[in-house]
Formats: structure tokens, sequence, C-alpha cells
């Protein structure tokens, strides 16, 4: 059989089974990514219940593990397999094929295809702000969507924002000329832009605090992450395309691109090269940066100002799954220790993974999750709780029963906080 791969056009099911097997026995005899999260406690446990033979497997079993995984990319980087290896395992995208031959079959349902539609949900969102976060927030309502849609009635949103993060841009008055120290185009991302505009706020003014040119390019769309749920590839390649032309030009005046969501960031750099190997997705790879590390290279290129006004005090700082996907380091849990904090690093997923844990039947699954990350939280006394990206700040601020005096922050809104700049 050729190399197996998600992207390579006409394999079958049965391809995937054989590949899926011997993926399944190469888990059977490392198990290192056993409690990792669901779908590893599932493969491990049938893997004992047919005594190591993977031929046992039914279609039921492949699509318990399959719907149990939400793409947080943890095994990746934790199996000693990974590409570049002879038995090239990739769990991550052998899931997202199974993701997508179960769609191919019918069996993504219209609840499924609308989660997806995060440009469409956002918009539609923020033109009824307040009527959409009322609903979101009365129980019979949300009973109502649970029974009809599918949507846990218990699964907190993001509030909508009446002014989205573009129009703030296109209203903001100018910021002074002064020396350029950098040029950044911005990708806020769906949340940023309809929800948490704030962080989108935050951004720009530490930027430009820090001499860095800002623009944010028009027409933007989203990155296509939340495809991975259906396996759309073919989807999600033409977002990547798109996002391509539409920053290809910014590239070429020396622009970089900056990404304050860990889920984007990750797509830029990792997934678009995959889904379109060219030499354009792999310069729109090298050249975007994940924001606090982007802020980072200031620092270390000596462009970081560091006239921080006050100290954040005790920081537990939660690193999303994405982040750590991308191998950078800990660059938001460098840059909050340059404010003074005192930062205790949680790796620990948060278990939210965007439509996923909203979902009926993984509401609670995803809670079962948050409490590894909510203990090592709650084991000590904090000033603030942070994580880069906002969907886990919401579930970390759901599953923690005795919150911090103010909601999960990002870092960037931390370190705006320090430098005493008024949001």
């Amino acid at each position: 059989m050729p190399k197996f791969d998600l992207i390579t056009p006409g394999w079958t099911r049965s391809q995937l089974e054989t590949e899926t097997r011997r993926i399944f026995d190469v888990c059977d005899g490392c198990r290192r990514c056993f409690n990792l999260c669901p779908s590893f406690n599932t493969l491990i446990d049938r893997i004992d219940e047919y005594e190591s033979d993977s031929t046992k497997f039914t279609p039921q079993d492949f699509t318990k593990v399959e719907q149990e995984c939400y793409y947080c990319k943890l095994c990746f980087n934790h199996c000693p397999y990974s590409p570049p290896h002879q038995y090239d395992l990739d769990f991550p995208r052998l899931m997202a094929a199974w993701k997508k031959q179960r769609t191919a079959e019918g069996g993504a349902t219209w609840r499924d295809k609308l989660l997806i539609q995060t440009d469409l949900i956002g918009k539609l969102g923020s033109l009824t702000a307040p009527l959409t976060n009322w609903a979101l927030r009365t129980p019979w309502l949300r009973s109502l969507a649970e029974r009809t849609v599918g949507v846990h009635k218990n699964r907190q949103v993001l509030p909508f924002q009446s002014q989205t993060f573009t129009q703030w841009w296109n209203q903001r008055k100018p910021a002074p000329a002064s020396r350029s120290q950098g040029k950044v185009a911005f990708f806020p991302s769906c949340l940023v832009t309809y929800q948490v505009t704030d962080i989108g706020k935050a951004t720009v003014q530490i930027l430009e605090k820090n001499g860095i040119e800002v623009v944010v390019p028009p027409d933007q769309q989203c990155c296509g992450m939340p495809r991975f749920d259906l396996g759309d590839t073919d989807g999600m390649a033409k977002i990547a395309e798109s996002q391509y032309r539409l920053f290809a030009p910014y590239l070429d005046q020396g622009y970089d691109i900056v990404v304050p969501a860990p889920s984007c960031s990750l797509m830029f750099k990792r997934e678009y090269p995959y889904l379109k190997p060219t030499p354009e997705m792999k310069q729109l790879s090298e050249r975007t940066f994940d924001l606090c590390e982007y802020l980072i290279r200031l620092k270390r290129e000596g462009k970081l100002s560091l006239d921080f006004q006050s100290n954040p005090g005790r920081v537990a700082y939660q690193i999303p799954c994405h982040l750590r996907d991308q191998n950078i380091g800990f660059k938001s849990k460098e840059l909050l220790e340059l404010t003074g904090a005192t930062v205790h690093l949680v790796e620990k997923c948060s278990g939210h993974d965007g439509a996923w844990s909203a979902k009926t039947e993984f509401f609670d699954l995803s809670m079962k999750i948050a409490k590894k990350a909510v203990r090592e939280i709650q084991e000590e006394p904090f000033d603030v709780v942070a994580s880069d990206c906002p969907l886990s700040a919401l579930q970390l601020d759901q599953a923690l029963q005795s919150a911090p005096t103010q909601s999960t922050l990002h870092p960037i809104q931390v370190v705006r906080n320090a430098y005493g700049l008024t949001p």
C-alpha cells in the first residue's frame, strides 16, 4: 500500500482501516499516551479487551475513538514515533481522516456543519448582541436549544460584542507617528473579532507602544481550524489559498503576521503548509508568529519597552495545547515574567476545543478533562489566571469553583495592565 496521507486523494475506507490498525498496533506496544485524552483511554481499553488483536476493532470502535478526539494535538509531540520516523505515526491527522470518512458516509449532522460556520455565527451574534447574549443566559431557551440543536444547556459561551474589533479598528484615531521598529499585519481571529475584542485592542496598544506599525487587512475570514471537526481538508485548503492571497502583498512589503489565538497561528504555521505544500505557503508559515512569540523576539532584539508600572503578582498561566504543538517554548510565560510576575506554568489541557465541548454528548467529558488544570490552579492562591486561548479561559472560569477576583485573562491583557495602559 502506498504511504497513507490525510490529503492523498482517492483513499478508501479499507485503506484507512489498514493504516489505523497499523497505528493501533504501535500504540499498543507504547502506551505512552494512556490517559492523555478520552480517545486513548478508549483505544487502550479496547486493545486490552481484544487481547491486542487490532483486527477485532469494530466500526463502532473506530467511531468512538474518532469522536472522542478533539484535535488538541498533545499526542503528536508526546509520541516517540511521530514524523520523521519509520513508523510515521500522526494520530491527530489519522483521526481527522476518520472524521472525513464519517462525513463522506453521511455521519455529519446539520448541527456539526452549523457549528463550524464561525464567521456566520460571529456576524449574526454581533449584529444581535443584546438579544443573543440574553438568549444565551436564559435557562429555558438553553434547554430548548439542547433538545433541538444538541448544544448543551450548561455550556457557557463568550458574549458577543455589538462593536466588533474590526469596527473599533476602522473608527479609532491613528496612533501618533513614531520611528518604526517593525511592521505587523494583524490576524485577530473570529473570537477576538466578535467576542473577546479587548484582546485585540490590548494587542494594538502594546505593539504601537513598542513602535510597531500595525495594519489589519480587510475582509479576513476564519482560519479554518473548526473544519477539522468534519475532516474538511478541501475547505481548509481553499481557506489557506485565500489567506495567502490576502496577506501576500503585506509580506512583500516586509510585514510579519501576528496572531493572538493559538489555534489560528497553528493553522498558519503547521496546517496550511501541510494542506498546500507550496513555496508560497511555506513563506506564509515562516512569517507568522504567535503574539507573545513576536513580543519576545522584540525583547531579544532590544526593542521591547520594559517600563512596567505594576507587578501582576502571582500568575497561574495555562498554556493551550495548540501553543504547545508549535514547539516555540513558553514565550507567554517569559513575557509575563518580564513584568515582575511570579508565573506558575499549568501544562494541562482545558478540554474545551471549540465546538466539541458545546455538544450535548461531550460537555460533561470536557468538564472532567478541565479538572486536572483546575486542581493545579486551586492548590495555591493566585492573583491572576491567564491563558492565550479565549476558550480555554472560558472553560477554566466555568470549571473553577473558587475563581480569582477577575476572569481568566489573555497574557497580553495582563501585560497591558502592567504597562499601566488604559483598556
